[in-house]
């Protein structure tokens, strides 16, 4: 079973919080980005190989190929953002 993961936010931090461990777990995927800015998020995902971008985190949320979303934006927006989930 792989576990396609999702990260919300394309800054630094990300880099470090979600592609770089998730290549060294078996299982476990990065399929999708969304972030704030949408050029960040392409550029994050060209840069990691992440294979596609979502538009918003409400896409990221709903999207059939994420299992888990983890939130790494700005803690400021945190709270609005795990209720679709």
């Amino acid at each position: 079973m792989t576990i396609r993961i999702g990260p919300l936010g394309a800054s630094k931090i990300s880099r470090g919080a979600v592609p770089e461990p998730a290549s060294s777990i078996s299982g476990v995927e990065v399929t999708r980005v969304a972030a704030r800015d949408p050029g960040r998020a392409r550029t994050f995902a060209q840069t990691h190989g992440i294979p596609a971008v979502e538009a918003d985190y409400r896409a990221l949320v709903s999207s059939d190929a994420v299992d888990l979303v983890l939130v790494i934006d700005d803690i400021r927006r945190r709270a609005e953002i795990p209720v679709p989930a």
